[in-house]
């Protein structure tokens, strides 16, 4: 078991509009659950069924073009709705229609027809890559799904709570403790290093050996993020790859080994300033918000239309659908004066002026130059961004920059565009 590391700088959070109880209200069935692009950009599919076909929960609806080995399942039994595109062919939204009068239930003809194999290294990482499970997988650096041969230094489990809006992961784990255990256990077999589970202080949400090391994380909102623990316990290069993995998909990957079945259940919170009865609701992986949120704003006269953010009010997107790796959703009003900004602004901060403050100093916890890092990131410079350490960081990671500035930039959509970049001189 490691120390606990209190973390000071980064933004801290409201709790205005946070679930007042860790209780789970309800059971909330969609009539339509989405497979996201936005989830995994680039990802140019090749499908394995066509618009209008049926599938139940768990079967292998497409997989990546580029690595077929990595396949993608149905979150829910139904229809197959729509499937969008973006440039170049890349995923927009696969959409399934629920059928049926249990849409969320599991059905068995294709969560137990394929045997499991936990008895070596490689049957683990096949039953992973053939069930649907290696997109849970996020790579540092770069931020994508990993290569299914890749072997990586080290693996991070996010057991924190990202924000006080969001399920406390001890809530989500109470039933599911021994799944999650033995979700833990197995990554152990994908990598030759460590397995961090990274966990509040008050937190004990598993067994620990030399192995499976607990890290105990506080303080402001940057103690949620993934980043933050690998840049403090075992940094990511272009020479050693670290992944990390949400501790709900932990369990799942716990469940498929302990009974055979693919489990999409997600417990998220409908929360934020506009949520009427702010809560903890069950659903699906990649579930419809409006479905989900169809009696959640709070009725106010005068005021404009509430946003539907999945994910957080920092990091998240407006969406339909939840995406693959959130666990809430946010309900704000709308903020027409910087939206306006960054659209104007395009992918250039140069229409705007980045002004050097104390607060945007402080506003990354992993240990790089704010300002010349904005700077590097708003001219395209991908020489200069990786000489200033944006290898360390993803788009959640540099959120903070995106909610300071006065440029207006989004640095979330720069750092991709200059990631992007640098992967592919490598490649």
């Amino acid at each position: 078991m490691m120390g606990h590391t209190k973390i000071k700088r980064g933004l801290q959070f409201s709790k205005e509009g946070a679930p007042v109880e860790n209780l789970v209200h309800e059971e909330c069935c969609v009539s339509t659950a989405a497979l996201l692009g936005a989830d995994c950009p680039g990802l140019r599919p090749a499908l394995t069924v066509a618009p209008g076909d049926r599938v139940t929960a768990g079967q292998i609806v497409f997989t990546d073009r580029k690595n077929p080995e990595v396949a993608f399942a149905a979150p829910l039994s139904g229809r197959v709705a729509s499937i969008g595109y973006g440039p170049r062919r890349t995923l927009s939204a696969f959409v399934i229609e629920a059928e049926g009068s249990e849409p969320n239930e599991v059905a068995e003809n294709h969560s137990n027809t394929a045997s499991i194999d936990d008895s070596s290294n490689e049957g683990v990482r096949q039953t992973l890559l053939k069930r649907g499970f290696w997109p849970a997988f996020q790579t540092r650096p770069f931020g994508g799904i990993p290569a299914p041969n890749a072997r990586p230094a080290a693996i991070f489990v996010n057991a924190t709570q990202i924000s006080p809006r969001a399920p406390a992961p001890w809530v989500v784990l109470e039933r599911r403790k021994a799944e999650f255990q033995l979700g833990v256990e197995l990554l152990t077999r994908l990598t030759d290093g460590p397995v961090y589970v990274c966990q509040a202080p008050e937190d004990t949400l598993c067994t620990f050996s030399d192995r499976v090391k607990g890290a105990f994380f506080s303080g402001t909102r940057a103690a949620g993020l993934s980043g933050t623990h690998i840049d403090r316990l075992h940094p990511a290069s272009l020479d050693h790859q670290v992944w990390s993995i949400g501790y709900q998909d932990v369990a799942a990957i716990g469940h498929l080994f302990q009974t055979g079945q693919y489990l999409p259940d997600r417990l998220i919170s409908i929360s934020g300033p506009r949520a009427a009865k702010p809560k903890l609701v069950r659903t699906c992986l990649g579930g419809g918000i409006r479905d989900i949120c169809s009696s959640e704003f709070a009725p106010q006269s005068g005021r404009p239309t509430a946003r539907m953010l999945s994910g957080d009010a920092l990091t998240g997107r407006e969406a339909d659908y939840i995406g693959r790796y959130h666990q809430q959703i946010t309900i704000m009003d709308r903020s027409p004066d910087k939206s306006v900004w960054r659209w104007l602004s395009g992918l250039s901060a140069a229409q705007g002026v980045i002004v050097p403050t104390s607060a945007l100093e402080q506003a990354l916890a992993i240990d790089v130059l704010p300002v010349p890092l904005m700077r590097a990131l708003s001219v395209g410079d991908s020489e200069a961004a990786e000489r200033l350490g944006c290898l360390a960081l993803v788009e959640e990671d540099v959120a903070a920059l995106t909610e300071l500035c006065s440029s207006g930039a989004d640095y979330g959509v720069l750092l991709r565009h200059v990631l992007d970049d640098l992967a592919g001189d490598i490649v």
